[in-house]
């Protein structure tokens, strides 16, 4: 319980406000797409994480399974995003567009909108990278549907001899239970902090590769290169405003 906690007041501190795209500094939309999403995301988990955490402490199990399996679903989100990131040269700017458009404002129910990722084949594929993720994924969602586990295995206990069951929580398996949704909170929680750092490592590498905004940039790098004075100000703020709006 302690490092899940640690892990969501990690996350807490870590929310981003805003990103800028004259910050970014490229013409193409793909690095604003990908960590708008990423950006969501984390907020989202972090929710997911504080609210999972309060969940365990009173031991309401059913809901801190329910937010534990959404908080797995999120890291696999966001290594979807950093596999996008990692194997941007093998798409090309459409299909990169596509896929990210996809993370990024997908849905299954409004048909004008792009068709959203298929997240049991993103929990998949991370199961691949790190073996048990598909297998503790389904042990929540026994959990978190209305199973015998998530319902009679859960707020009830049958005494044989006296031909009568009790109703209740904690009456059976809480503190496996409970062991079992805080270790995989963590887990969940690390892999999504190792997705999304990992994305903020690749970054700078990707951006290098686009088409600057200001295209003006590299020509005063070429002046101080050749040892030429800077352009002017104004000069430099005209060809900016003419090649914003043209």
């Amino acid at each position: 319980m302690a490092e899940a906690r640690e892990c969501a007041v990690r996350l807490r501190e870590s929310l981003p406000s805003s990103i800028s795209v004259a910050a970014l500094g490229v013409k193409s939309k793909a690095p604003f797409q990908l960590l708008s999403t990423r950006e969501a995301l984390i907020w989202r988990t972090e929710e997911l994480a504080r609210n999972a955490c309060d969940a365990l402490e009173r031991d309401d199990l059913a809901v801190a399974a329910i937010l534990t399996r959404a908080v797995t679903e999120s890291a696999a989100v966001a290594w979807k995003l950093k596999d996008v990131l990692d194997t941007r040269q093998q798409q090309t700017t459409e299909q990169l567009n596509e896929i990210l458009m996809r993370l990024l404002v997908g849905s299954r129910i409004w048909e004008d909108f792009p068709q959203a990722v298929q997240i049991l084949t993103s929990i998949d594929r991370m199961d691949k990278r790190i073996p048990g993720v598909r297998r503790g994924y389904d042990n929540l969602s026994e959990m978190a549907h209305p199973n015998w586990r998530g319902v009679f295995g859960l707020y009830s206990r049958t005494d044989e001899a006296e031909f009568t069951t009790y109703f209740g929580r904690g009456l059976r398996g809480a503190e496996n239970n409970r062991g079992m949704v805080a270790d995989l909170l963590v887990g969940s929680l690390n892999l999504f902090e190792y997705a999304y750092n990992k994305i903020s490592e690749a970054m700078p590498a990707f951006l290098a590769e686009l088409e600057e905004i200001w295209p003006e940039d590299e020509g005063e790098r070429k002046r101080q290169e050749r040892g030429l004075p800077p352009e002017p100000e104004q000069g430099r703020e005209r060809q900016r405003q003419s090649q914003v709006w043209d």
